[in-house]
């Protein structure tokens, strides 16, 4: 079994703003990084293909939307569809991770530390992009995202 990666790239993917967070080199620790607004879906694989080699990532970890039921949403499919993509661009493993609930606990935290709503907005995509990597470094790890369409 391989070692533990300790350069981590987290992606809160979405329509509009996607989220990132990442460990530092020495994999200890964890830090949101600036978001991604609306590029296409092509762009935007390319803008973390260069995150990642700039980063020397060793895993990249997306957040799954899981449905309460255990089906697969249309949200789903689409974030599936975005790990395929990101599979074949980049050199090293991309990992789904249940997102479920990260931005409302994004929210909280940014609340707890008292910044404003307008504020909060800015930067909950990339803390909920924490959250996630959290969750993997902690082996709350999704084994395989739903089949995209």
């Amino acid at each position: 079994m391989s070692p533990r990666p300790r350069r981590i790239l987290a992606v809160d993917h979405g329509d509009a703003r996607t989220g990132l967070a990442a460990t530092d080199w020495t994999g200890t620790i964890a830090v949101p990084l600036p978001r991604i607004d609306a590029l296409d879906e092509q762009e935007l694989v390319a803008a973390i293909a260069a995150i990642v080699r700039e980063r020397d990532t060793e895993v990249v970890v997306v957040g799954m939307p899981l449905a309460r039921d255990g089906g697969t949403t249309a949200r789903a499919r689409r974030t599936a569809a975005f790990v395929q993509r990101l599979r074949q661009a980049l050199p090293c493993p991309v990992v789904g991770v249940d997102e479920s609930h990260s931005t409302d606990e994004a929210h909280e935290r940014l609340a707890q530390g008292g910044l404003k709503a307008a504020r909060r907005k800015q930067l909950a995509d990339s803390v909920a992009a924490l959250v996630i990597l959290e969750r993997f470094r902690g082996g709350l790890r999704d084994p395989a995202p739903p089949a995209a369409e």
